[in-house]
C-alpha cells in the first residue's frame, strides 16, 4: 500500500505469514516470492515517478516501512491505528528505507555465483543462473547462455543443482 502526504510518503509492506490459522507451517513456493518480488519492485519503481512528477522543491520523502515496524510518524496518519500482535510477522526488525535506496537492491543485473547461492533479494530464484556474467557463466557450465537455454530442463536443472543455484 502507498501512502502519501504533501511532505512525506510510505509504501508499506505486508508480511509472509508462516503459520496457516490451523497452525499448520507455511511453504512459499519459488512462483509465490517470484510474484511478490516484481509486484514490489513495480511498485518502488511507481513510487520514485510519483515524487518526480512532484511539482515545484517540496518532493515527498518516501521510505519503505514492514508490518509490524511501523514509526509513530506512519501510525499518526490513522487516528484508528491499534497496535496488535498480528500471527506470523516475522521476528526480525526491519529498518524504515528511503524507496530510492530499497530499489537499487532490485536494479543489479548481475551477480556473482556466491552471491547468487545467498539468494540476493530480487532475483528470480527459479533463473539465478541468468544474473552470472557471460565470463562467469561461461566458466561454470563451460557453455554461453543461449546454449543453456537450448538445454532440456532438467538438464538445466542438473547444472544449476551442481553450484548452488536451484
Amino acid at each position: 500500500a502507498v501512502v502519501s502526504t504533501q511532505s512525506t510518503g510510505y509504501v508499506w509492506v505486508g508480511w509472509w505469514p508462516t503459520h496457516a490459522p490451523d497452525g499448520e507451517p507455511l511453504q512459499h513456493t519459488g512462483g509465490a516470492k517470484s510474484q511478490f518480488t516484481e509486484r514490489y519492485k513495480l511498485a518502488l519503481k511507481s513510487v520514485v515517478s510519483y515524487t518526480e512528477l512532484a511539482e515545484g522543491k517540496d518532493k515527498p520523502e518516501m521510505s519503505v516501512v514492514w508490518a509490524g515496524n511501523e514509526p509513530e510518524s506512519f501510525k499518526a496518519l490513522f487516528p484508528w491505528w491499534e497496535d496488535s500482535l498480528v500471527p506470523g510477522l516475522p521476528d526480525e526488525s526491519r529498518e524504515v528505507r528511503p524507496v530510492a535506496e530499497e530499489l537499487k537492491q532490485f536494479l543489479q543485473t548481475e551477480y556473482t555465483l556466491q552471491e547468487l547461492q545467498d539468494r540476493p533479494p530480487g532475483c528470480d530464484p527459479l533463473r539465478l543462473e541468468q544474473y552470472l556474467s557471460d565470463t562467469e557463466f561461461m566458466a561454470i557450465f563451460s557453455m554461453t547462455k543461449k546454449d543453456f537455454k537450448c538445454l532440456q530442463p532438467w538438464k538445466q536443472n542438473k547444472l544449476k543443482s551442481a553450484h548452488g543455484l536451484f
